[in-house]
């Protein structure tokens, strides 16, 4: 059993110096993220705070460094309720209901204090414990499921693609369901073209189709096994006939809201001075100056106006929204446009109330500015990939191999919070933007094919939640389909391990570990048909050159049940193999080994 004094606290200076962020594993799984407390100057202790944890008996809980990946077990104070048992490297129940968990961090020794839950059944954001918005190991693959103005008949594409309007996905739900569990779809909110400016959150009449036909999208996604994750564009929004009139939200039961001027920060430049009218230039006209909310805690949106989000007013709408998006829209998920938009406290805050199942935003950033950003939303958020974008962008576009993974927040072992993706709406057949894979234009060109096989058979082998982007599931669904596959069968998930084994120039090679078995991806001059042995299945694989250049991959599978990475963290099959039936939302699940499984044997979490 790891101690935490000896490896994470070496000095009280260590403790000052490095900030931790923990939880409790219930089942192996952290429902909750602690508090950060503080520090008792008197006394050198560090307090954290878990509120209305639901337990059952029969379950496990240890205490968990998610900074670290440190999994141990402290002392219970001896004023804790009964019914929790010390094992090797657990804590086993033999009760049922909610409790507060309340963690000391001390110099000499670390103790889990346990009491009673408050107030837990009363109010409704405490009815249903909150498990938090980004899924653990995640073995769910994604699609975005647009691109760049499909709505529209006259758009670049549509007529090589489609377009992916409500009516034309519900077409295509049965197929969709059969290979991801995840579907964003655009913003579905009342507004301007493909929805990016808003103007009326209630209205979910937009290009893309009518609400009934979003509903009947929602309903068929659902009835083939698919969660639907929202794009919300919470940031900023469009004036209805001006810069600053804005039309009633009407969130049925959630709540009626009729925002004003004072929702808009200060500082937007709906204020600014160069937009002040006079008689050579209309300016923002009888606004300009008229916003009063606070100033912008991120970074603004020049092209509407920016919400307040510091305002509580707005705070409520927003909750109201997000809860109405959930419960009557039934979306399951969200997706957070211009997410460095406004603090990621504010995140946090929406995602416990409205409880999306899964939670990831936009941050057109680099690894170390979207990490941080993850952190102030008490790490419940994850982030669209960019480095990994830009890495394959300019590797395996380029033929180059060497830097395998790259530099992203998935190859820095964040997985969990990491939704990888290799092209997306913001620049695919955008004529201003060379961003696209390939460069400008180029991505589904037929010269590039090998490349962009490669590149996805990279996004659906590796950790992170894999993205697939529509336009390449439209024409060349057939070879990604056995990727997908493959990256179901040995069970690849969000935390994965990788072990890189080769990246030269002209080759890539590397082994992932998943729940059901290994997988083995080999890019460029390391696929070569040799393969690895009787227990290794070639899954997916195609063999290209050109220019001189091996531009193929092959991924191989082996089922066979995966050994422990970590001896130290080896759970007794005799301690989880328990079950427990349970209903949510008129369905039956069941919880057995620290996984949930939906009535037909589907794992769900």
């Amino acid at each position: 059993m790891r101690k935490l004094l000896s490896i994470l606290f070496v000095s009280l200076f260590a403790i000052t110096s490095y900030a931790q962020h923990y939880g409790i594993l219930v089942n192996g799984k952290t429902y909750f993220a602690a508090e950060y407390r503080g520090k008792d100057s008197m006394t050198g202790e560090y307090d954290e705070y878990l509120a209305h944890v639901k337990v059952s008996s029969g379950d496990y809980l240890q205490l968990y460094n998610a900074e670290a990946k440190d999994k141990w077990v402290v002392e219970l104070d001896t004023y804790s309720v009964a019914g929790f048992t010390k094992g090797d490297d657990r804590y086993t129940t033999s009760v049922t209901g909610c409790y507060d968990f309340y963690i000391k961090l001390k110099w000499e020794s670390d103790q889990l204090y346990i009491g009673p839950g408050s107030n837990c059944g009363d109010g409704e954001d405490v009815d249903d414990i909150y498990l938090g918005s980004v899924p653990h190991e995640c073995e769910g693959v994604l699609m975005q499921a647009f691109y760049n103005e499909s709505y529209d008949p006259k758009s670049p594409g549509v007529s090589e693609y489609g377009d992916t309007k409500w009516k034309t996905l519900s077409a295509q739900a049965g197929e969709i369901g059969s290979y991801f569990d995840y579907v964003w779809l655009p913003p579905s909110a009342y507004g301007d073209g493909a929805g990016y400016h808003p103007k009326q959150y209630s209205n979910q009449n937009s290009n893309w189709g009518t609400r009934a036909e979003l509903e009947e999208l929602i309903g068929a996604l659902h009835a083939n096994n698919c969660k639907v994750v929202a794009d919300v564009v919470i940031n900023h929004c469009a004036g209805w006939s001006s810069w600053c009139d804005f039309p009633e939200m009407d969130f049925g039961e959630y709540g009626v809201f009729h925002p004003d001027e004072t929702y808009i920060c200060k500082n937007d430049e709906v204020n600014a001075e160069w937009n002040k009218p006079t008689p050579e230039n209309p300016g923002s006209g009888e606004c300009w100056g008229k916003a009063s909310g606070n100033n912008d805690d991120g970074e603004n949106w020049d092209g509407a106006r920016d919400w307040s989000h510091d305002n509580v007013y707005v705070q409520e709408m927003f909750i109201a929204y997000l809860k109405w998006m959930r419960n009557v829209m039934k979306y399951d998920g969200f997706r957070y446009d211009k997410g460095d938009g406004f603090n990621n406290w504010h995140h946090y805050n929406y995602n416990k109330h409205a409880r999306p199942e899964i939670a990831f935003m936009e941050c057109y950033k680099g690894t170390d500015d979207i990490w941080w950003r993850i952190a102030d939303s008490n790490y419940d958020l994850m982030g669209l990939d960019f480095d990994l974008k830009w890495h394959v962008f300019n590797s395996i576009a380029g033929w180059d191999y060497s830097r395998g993974r790259g530099d992203c927040i998935m190859s820095r072992g964040n997985g969990r919070h990491s939704v990888t993706f290799i092209e997306s709406h913001d620049w695919f057949l955008r004529p201003d933007n060379e961003n696209e894979f390939g460069g400008r234009g180029n991505s589904m060109k037929p010269e590039l094919k090998a490349r962009l096989m490669q590149a996805n058979a990279l996004l659906l082998s590796m950790p992170g939640v894999p993205c697939v982007f529509y336009p390449h599931w439209k024409k060349y669904k057939e070879d990604l389909k056995p990727m997908i596959v493959a990256r179901k069968w040995a069970g690849v998930h969000s935390e994965s391990e990788v072990k890189d084994e080769y990246a030269t120039a002209t080759g890539y090679q590397a082994t992932v570990v998943g729940h059901n078995g290994w997988l083995i991806l080999c890019l460029g001059d390391k696929a070569n048909k040799q393969g690895f042995g009787p227990d290794y299945q070639l899954a997916a694989s195609n063999y290209s050159t050109m220019e001189g250049h091996n531009e193929s991959f092959e991924i191989w599978v082996n089922s066979s049940k995966p050994k422990p990475m970590d001896v130290e963290e080896v759970e007794s099959d005799a301690q989880s193999v328990k079950s427990i039936k349970f209903m949510q939302n008129g369905q039956l699940f069941i919880r057995c080994s620290g996984h949930v499984f939906d009535a037909t044997g589907r794992r769900v979490k």
